[in-house]
């Protein structure tokens, strides 16, 4: 089954609690693979030899995260945090893995790993959309976009949003009317690089927990811990400050679904000061954001803004692509456009007073 299997074969660990073996997964620093108990299917997820306390603490985040956040636990009266499923959208979509088996450690730290339930499904990296018509591209992007807005509940921004860390589960559905709930059955993995998101207000809604966290934290802003393309290029000058970090991966993404390149070229650090300061992106940018309909080209030149205060939030987001998927033909003027992007992807004309009666 080759070197990894071989590997855990060593260390004692191709079977854990009547779990065995399947598979290897994958993975960078940490290693994931799929064991099998009977019916049971179960990722585990490893780091070995953590290179410093800095990569320790940030398993020990993920796992930390995935067990209790804002989508699965509240405060009680105590002022504990009470495991307690809150999230508000269908079952069926909440967003993280699920927790099957606890932070373990062995040889004195040497090995950590946890466990968590697998789900069948697809990463959207594997995810063939070469025959994809243009109507279902956009269909995806809604799709993708609503399972962000429902980790959004979370609490953190996930800060490492390549096709790699999203999977997408079987037997979705998305509402045909925009007062529908959207059930877009998707996982975002690796919370390795995850930062909370509600900074100015931390202190109001932090999630103690048994690591250092803000040691993770203070080490993610020094230095490029994500794929390079899913960082935003303010990130360059507000660190932990930089807005709507994970919309710049999604406008990323829906680019290249799009037109099969990137925005812009990234050799270097230097390309993407020259994007911040500058707005330089690929000599073909406009020539193909204008071979869109007016409101995809709005929506995703807004997106791809590399000022964090002009690119919408995620849930804007799913609000704007129910337009082109629900409301295409009301969505034509560029100056109604805007406004709606503007007003975070709702109607400015609507009167929610119309609502009552």
């Amino acid at each position: 089954m080759g070197e990894l299997h071989a590997f855990l074969g060593k260390l004692g660990l191709l079977s854990i609690d009547g779990f065995e073996f399947r598979k290897s997964l994958g993975g960078r620093s940490a290693l994931s693979s799929l064991y099998f108990r009977g019916d049971e299917k179960i990722v585990f997820k490893f780091l070995i030899s953590p290179r410093n306390d800095v990569e320790l603490e940030r398993f020990k985040q993920e796992y930390s995260v995935l067990c209790m956040n804002s989508a699965n636990s509240t405060r009680n009266e105590s002022g504990f945090i009470a495991f307690d499923y809150k999230f508000i959208g269908p079952p069926t979509s909440y967003p993280l893995p699920v927790i099957r088996y606890p932070l373990t450690q062995r040889l004195s730290g040497i090995i950590s790993f946890f466990g968590y339930a697998y789900e069948d499904g697809v990463l959207l990296s594997e995810l063939d959309t070469s025959s994809y018509t243009h109507e279902e591209k956009i269909l995806l992007l809604y799709r993708i976009s609503s399972g962000l807005s429902y980790f959004n509940q979370t609490g953190y921004s996930h800060r490492d949003m390549h096709p790699d860390n999203i999977l997408l589960l079987n037997d979705y559905r998305m509402a045909r009317y925009h007062w529908e709930d959207n059930d877009p059955r998707v996982k975002f993995l690796d919370m390795g690089s995850c930062q909370r998101a509600n900074i100015e207000y931390d202190w109001m809604y932090r999630i103690e927990r048994n690591l250092d966290e803000d040691l993770v934290f203070t080490e993610n802003n020094k230095r490029i811990v994500s794929s390079f393309m899913s960082m935003p290029p303010d990130f360059l000058s507000q660190g932990e400050k930089t807005e709507n970090y994970d919309t710049w991966a999604f406008g990323i993404y829906a680019y290249k679904l799009f037109f099969g390149e990137y925005p812009f070229v990234a050799n270097s650090i230097n390309d993407l000061t020259l994007l911040r300061e500058n707005r330089e992106f690929g000599t073909r940018y406009k020539d193909n954001l204008n071979s869109l309909s007016v409101g995809e080209k709005l929506i995703l030149n807004h997106i791809l803004s590399p000022n964090g205060k002009e690119r919408p939030s995620i849930s804007t987001i799913v609000r704007l692509f129910s337009w082109l998927v629900q409301r295409g033909d009301e969505f034509q003027n560029p100056e109604f456009i805007n406004r709606v992007i503007h007003n975070e992807g709702f109607d400015p004309n609507h009167d929610p007073v119309d609502d009552l009666y």
